[in-house]
């Protein structure tokens, strides 16, 4: 290992992540175990339109806000930012989201199977939008502990008022809404309180070049949004449009399984986009991401493996009888969003780099190919096609990245071991849909070499990055 990696950025990784890990782990852990009280307090087709309305508002939050909150974190962490400029276009954004957002109430309206929830399609759009551009300041001045603080704040107020709301109240769906509401209102002003974002409101600081730069840097990122939508949740549309509200339900309980996986990368990734800021002006600029790719990679193949075997008797006892049979959609959904994971991370430089047109196209091609697949399959395979479609997608996009970037960082893929692990991943998703005692057995096999291979690797490289840096 040279001397060039030195332990005081890799403890920067290390420290950054397992304070992302507190919040966001911990709020993903709440709202994980409240899908089985959901099953049970919901039917199919409410659940189904509950995720319509998230799918809607992760298309129309980037839209009415401008994507502004990447650009906030992005401006907020250069050394010589101007804080209080960087308020003002913050604030000015928000005001006028909440104001332009009162269209969607009665366009909401127009669209049948949301009609009757349109103003609480509204309220969430806007705190859900809000929220994450004060958040995000937060993560720009590095107040990570605040971050997650305010993230756990949410997701516990959400618990508990999901569950007064549901069973004592008996709201329905709109108390489901109101509770994310209440939540993301109370986060934000603790947020923006504990990070001083209010004082800017009595002495605004106007820069109109911060202003463009910082539109300039957001706008091309709207279009990513929206193909990286396009990819991700398109595909509930599409479910309800083609087979049901009920079916999508069913859709959407098949997603929180894998989710965890990406749970696990946000976390990561959070974390590894401000080191890898940092990490530009190094200028051993390969050898360190190389070092935790490799360790990245096989850390994601475990959680796969493991994901996959447990899936099906899992689901059994998770949710209510009417969701079971989610779990017969969950696999390819688990190899997608591994491949998203990695996705993200191989893309990191265009974030790095400002290059929000490598970001765009890459989106693109997943978004195409998510739309046609999702055209082709859904009708002839039911929900079986849109979670094919969903993980071919997520698969190109690494493709392109893992290509496309190589122009900023070229990460050294070990083409064999990874071959390999590939290989153990499909062979251990067919044999999840065998029903057979020994299908496990084989699986638990397979799982106990995957550990072996790979956990000595995982451990003798965080060793080198992370305690050994001190001798170097």
């Amino acid at each position: 290992m040279t001397n060039m990696l030195n332990s005081n950025r890799s403890r920067y990784l290390l420290k950054n992540t397992v304070i992302f890990a507190i919040g966001n782990f911990s709020t993903k852990l709440i709202a994980f175990f409240l899908v089985p009280f959901y099953t049970y307090v919901l039917t199919t087709e409410e659940y189904g339109v509950v995720n319509l309305i998230f799918t809607l508002a992760t298309l129309i939050g980037p839209l009415l806000m401008l994507n502004l909150q990447d650009a906030v974190r992005r401006f907020a962490l250069e050394n010589n930012a101007d804080h209080k400029a960087i308020l003002t276009v913050e604030w000015i954004i928000v005001i006028v989201g909440y104001i332009i957002g009162l269209i969607l109430i009665p366009l909401a309206k127009l669209y049948t199977p949301i009609s009757l929830y349109a103003v609480e399609l509204y309220f969430y759009v806007t705190s859900l939008s809000a929220n994450t551009i004060f958040l995000e300041y937060l993560r720009g001045i590095e107040k990570m502990k605040t971050y997650s603080f305010c993230s756990v704040l949410s997701s516990f107020v959400i618990a508990v008022l999901n569950i007064v709301f549901l069973t004592q109240l008996h709201l329905g769906v709109n108390g489901y809404f109101l509770s994310y509401v209440i939540a993301f209102t109370l986060s934000s002003i603790v947020a923006v309180i504990i990070g001083k974002q209010y004082v800017v409101l009595k002495n605004w600081k106007w820069d109109r070049n911060l202003f463009k730069n910082m539109i300039k840097f957001s706008l091309p990122m709207i279009p990513n949004s929206l193909l990286w939508w396009v990819s991700s949740s398109s595909d509930h549309l599409m479910v309800t449009q083609f087979i049901s509200a009920a079916a999508n339900g069913i859709y959407t309980v098949s997603y929180k399984i894998p989710t965890l996986i990406s749970t696990i990368s946000n976390i990561f990734m959070q974390a590894w986009q401000i080191s890898a800021i940092k990490e530009n002006e190094k200028k051993d600029d390969n050898e360190y991401p190389n070092l935790v790719f490799d360790a990245y990679i096989r850390f994601i193949t475990l959680l796969t493996g493991f994901l996959l075997i447990v899936i099906r008797p899992f689901m059994s006892i998770y949710v209510s009888p009417d969701f079971v049979e989610a779990w017969k959609y969950t696999p390819p959904l688990i190899i997608g969003h591994a491949f998203s994971t990695l996705g993200t991370f191989v893309g990191t430089p265009y974030y790095v780099y400002k290059d929000m047109k490598g970001n765009m196209y890459s989106a693109a091609s997943g978004a195409i190919l998510n739309l046609m697949l999702n055209a082709i399959l859904i009708p002839t395979l039911g929900v079986q096609g849109a979670a094919i479609a969903t993980c071919i997608s997520y698969i190109i996009v690494f493709i392109y990245r893992m290509v496309d970037t190589r122009k900023y960082v070229v990460l050294n893929y070990k083409k064999k071991e990874y071959i390999a692990f590939l290989g153990v991943i499909l062979f251990l998703l067919v044999l999840c849909y065998v029903e057979s005692k020994w299908s496990y057995i084989i699986m638990a096999i397979i799982y106990l070499w995957l550990i072996s291979f790979n956990s000595k690797m995982i451990k003798s490289l965080f060793k080198n990055v992370v305690l050994k840096r001190k001798n170097c």
